[in-house]
């Protein structure tokens, strides 16, 4: 110890007696450290870090999907469910949720609050207990249980001061009365239920009590002790195989989907981080090169001294724990301005997530330091110190004693360490590669995406929700597709929108596109003979009269909805797109044909009247879906989403919107406005190729700068060894265009032996990225050309001053130096 604190105490003098290299060199470990250190805080908030319930690694997911697995394979119908319950034995218990919204009263107005129902045993399950007051109980789910809440912590501070007298209050959602019943605990966040603020048991009515073919609901479940995910899939297997020959007509294609609580979290962002923290992981090796590099280069003013420690019989081990203590003491103060950094960049990358994402991924808003990210810091300290001072430390305990004590001229440089520091700089030059590789592929995927054609014209179009208040437009109880006022009120709303001044247009949809929010209807074709359980299944859209020509989707046969004609009363009409013809009736012309939705026995026929353009409904990089469009005029709803085309910036037509919806009803509130472009700009499809590509990019970028800068040292270096020699060249006759090509020709080297290192990384590294491109292949020829040409020219130019430094150099005064 005495040995270890005595070379911490002379690495320190030394460090001190240079101030600009030690600067240097911190500033550089801090970019590195600080960079990786934040990229580790939102994996580990992401991915590593317990998800806050007990036991979280025992809770799955499950689900039902058709034999040929769709966007909708996570929903199941509560009959399945309730026999799951009754028949399973892997699991402690099992718990059913749903997405929900209303509209609460307060102040004289009204907003739109996020929900989830859920059945009483959900937190149970969880293993999350209330703050204040208490779970939900047995018999609230039912249709006529007694109207009841829970809040989130969050939503109990901002919304009533965190006032704990509100445990038994009424609040009104949807113009009903509900007592809040407790309060969930701080920290509670579930993010497939997008982390609602408020929670109240499911009350199911006959329809989706009942229906086994409706699967809206998702379930979550506890394995019992000892048992593995594996023997639950086999179970679940067994049981939905009984229920398929109870239930042929509508069990007899689905299958059983179950995997981790977490899987279903991270879902597509695994990959993305993975990714991130590989990328600046090179930059932490670069980084480290470039150091060792600097470490090399100045232990050649200090061969004097290391040769008499040497002869004084300093042992090799010595000189190498002298060099480690010194590359540690920089590793440590570069960590410590690295921290700093680090809580910026976490700062930076949580506030760059869109909204949506956020609501998905909740848990990265506690991302920070933490004790696993200290010990990752101390850790990734430890190893960088060891790695770019371990190597310049192994170079100057290997050279010979007698050889520095005679000479200590520059040009007598052991070859090895020349070579030592080039090998750095060729690694620095491949690692930049891959990098700018991955960055121009994640780019090129994004450009690629951002002009994917949607089917519809994006620009000026402002969309919003409404909902309206089951006990202000009641629907029809004994048929539940019926809602007269809901139709009246539409029709009304969408008229007095069109007059508006700068509106070209204005019309109802059931689900926004691009948001993925639709659902999907299994049908039959009129004239063919199809087995119960085994009939088509498609993408299924409820839109107004003049949906179409305001998106400017064209028509490709047949005729659009017309309210005038398409009444509640007339015959059912539907609208298909051209990949449902594709898929339904290849070669022929669907119009006049009929289809029947299989999921009520009262459904009718239904014709379909026109073809339409294909729309890209779920994101920008899904292709487009076999869509039914269904006419809102004849099954409209109490949840209306509305498109407004403008003839300016739409954005500012929400103020005449909402003054137009509360002349229709005062209580009303337009929900979520947004244009067109925006939905489009936050998808996650954009997000998940745009947020790497910056992110990606600017380590590409830093990583570069830190090789060149590699390069440029090594050749200024060279020039500065070689000064004498370059002399001798020129008096016996080398002209200035050969001293440029000896000296250029080393630098231009090193670069190609990198790019062609860093090509052949690349090649093999660009794969794992597969999931996240779009329109372009991980080996694609134009990006990598592209890349190895810019990093060609880019050497050259970090090789200009130095070669124009030895071309300038004059003989006679070189020798007279020497």
């Amino acid at each position: 110890m005495g040995m270890v604190w005595q070379n911490l105490r002379y690495g320190l003098r030394v460090l001190l007696k240079s101030p600009g290299f030690t600067l240097v060199t911190i500033l550089t470990l801090a970019l590195g450290i600080g960079a990786n250190t934040a990229i580790f805080s939102v994996v580990y908030a992401a991915l590593l870090r317990p998800l806050p319930f007990r036991q979280p690694e025992k809770l799955v997911t499950i689900g039902e999907a058709r034999q040929q697995p769709s966007k909708f394979g996570q929903e199941s119908s509560y009959p399945d469910f309730l026999d799951w319950r009754k028949t399973a034995k892997s699991f402690q218990s099992l718990a059913g949720f749903s997405g929900d919204g209303f509209m609460m009263a307060g102040n004289g107005s009204s907003k739109l609050v996020l929900a989830a129902q859920v059945t009483p045993n959900f937190f149970s399950t969880l293993g999350v207990k209330p703050l204040l007051g208490r779970d939900f109980v047995g018999g609230e789910d039912k249709p006529d249980g007694p109207h009841v809440a829970l809040l989130s912590y969050g939503m109990w501070r901002t919304e009533f001061g965190a006032d704990p007298g509100i445990i038994g209050r009424a609040i009104r959602l949807d113009d009903q009365s509900v007592i809040i019943v407790g309060i969930l605990p701080r920290g509670f966040e579930f993010a497939p239920a997008r982390s609602a603020p408020l929670w109240v048991p499911m009350h199911l009515g006959e329809d989706l009590a009942t229906r086994r073919n409706l699967r809206w609901m998702r379930t979550i479940g506890r394995l019992a002790p000892g048992v593995s995910l594996a023997q639950a899939q086999a179970e679940m297997n067994g049981i939905n195989s009984q229920l398929a020959r109870e239930h042929p007509k509508e069990n007899s294609s689905t299958f059983v989907v179950m995997g981790s609580l977490r899987d279903s979290i991270v879902g597509q962002i695994r990959p993305l981080l993975l990714v991130l923290f590989g990328a600046v992981g090179f930059v932490l090796l670069i980084a480290c090169a470039n150091v060792a590099n600097l470490f090399m280069t100045r232990s050649i003013g200090r061969r004097k001294e290391f040769a008499i420690r040497a002869a004084l019989g300093g042992s090799r081990g010595n000189l190498v724990a002298q060099m480690l203590a010194e590359s540690l003491l920089l590793s440590c103060c570069g960590a410590a301005v690295g921290l700093v950094g680090a809580k910026w960049g976490v700062d930076f990358l949580i506030t760059a997530l869109p909204e949506t994402q956020l609501n998905s991924m909740p848990y990265l808003r506690d991302a920070g330091t933490n004790l696993p990210v200290l010990a990752f810091l101390c850790g990734i300290t430890l190893l960088t110190g060891i790695v770019f001072g371990l190597a310049p430390g192994l170079a100057v305990s290997r050279s010979q004693v007698g050889s520095l004590l005679k000479d200590e001229s520059l040009g007598s440089t052991n070859a090895s360490h020349a070579r030592l520091r080039n090998a750095f700089v060729v690694a620095e030059i491949a690692i930049s590669l891959a990098l700018l590789a991955g960055a121009g592929l994640m780019l090129r995927s994004l450009r690629a995406l951002l002009h994917q054609n949607p089917g519809f014209e994006a620009r000026n179009v402002l969309t919003f929700a409404v909902n309206l208040p089951d006990a202000s437009y009641p629907g029809d109880k004994t048929y539940p597709f019926d809602n007269p006022s809901a139709l009246r009120f539409e029709r009304q709303f969408t008229e007095k929108l069109r007059s508006l001044p700068g509106v070209e247009g204005a019309a109802s949809v059931d689900s926004i596109p691009l948001t993925g929010n639709g659902g999907t209807i299994r049908f039959v074709v009129e004239g063919r003979t199809t087995a119960a359980g085994q009939e088509d299944e498609c993408d299924i859209r409820g839109s107004g009269g003049g949906y179409f020509s305001t998106m400017k989707i064209p028509l490709a046969a047949g005729r659009y909805f017309d309210n005038a004609a398409d009444t509640p009363q007339a015959p059912r009409a539907v609208i298909v797109n051209q990949s449902f013809v594709k898929s339904y009736f290849p070669g022929e012309n669907p119009v006049g044909k009929r289809i029947r939705f299989t999921f009520d026995s009262r459904q009718p026929f239904r014709q379909i009247v026109g073809v339409v353009g294909d729309v890209l409904e779920d994101d920008l990089a899904s292709p487009a879906p076999a869509v039914i469009y269904t006419a809102n005029s004849q099954s409209p709803s109490s949840f209306i989403n509305l498109v407004v085309r403008t003839s300016g910036e739409p954005a500012a037509f929400v103020g005449s919107s909402q003054a137009a919806l509360r002349e229709m009803d005062q209580q009303l509130s337009l929900i979520r406005p947004r244009t067109m472009e925006e939905i489009a700009d936050q998808s996650p499809s954009v997000f998940l190729r745009r947020y790497p590509s910056y992110l990606i990019g600017s380590f590409a970028g830093l990583a570069l700068v830190l090789a060149m800068v590699g390069l440029y040292g090594l050749i200024s270096y060279t020039v500065l060894l070689r000064t004498r020699e370059i002399g001798i060249r020129m008096a016996l006759g080398a002209q200035r265009r050969d001293i440029l090509r000896l000296v250029l020709g080393q630098g231009i080297g090193s670069a190609i032996a990198g790019v062609g290192i860093g090509i052949a990384a690349a090649l093999g590294l660009t794969r794992l990225m597969t999931s996240l491109l779009f329109g372009v292949t991980p080996n694609d020829g134009f990006t990598f050309a592209s890349v190895a040409v810019l990093l060609v020219l880019v050497a050259m130019a970090a090789c200009a001053i130095p070669v124009r430094r030895a071309t300038r150099v004059d003989p006679l005064v070189a020798l007279r130096h020497e």
